[in-house]
């Protein structure tokens, strides 16, 4: 794995911890995890979105 990336998942995901996993997912930690990691990801993603939406290019065209 790329050094970079090595640094930035552990500075960024969290260890697994099955009390913090729903209870229908506790007996599955790959899917746990990668539900978690797609949560955290498209909750970045949509804030980067919302973010650079410029409000000048919002106002209704005339």
């Amino acid at each position: 794995m790329n050094v970079l990336f090595e640094l930035l998942f552990n500075a960024w995901c969290v260890p697994y911890r099955p009390d913090l996993v729903p209870e229908y997912l506790r007996g599955d930690p790959v899917k746990a995890y990668g539900q978690y990691a797609f949560e955290a990801g498209f909750k970045l993603g949509m804030s980067l979105a919302v973010s650079s939406l410029d409000p000048e290019r919002l106002a209704p065209l005339e």
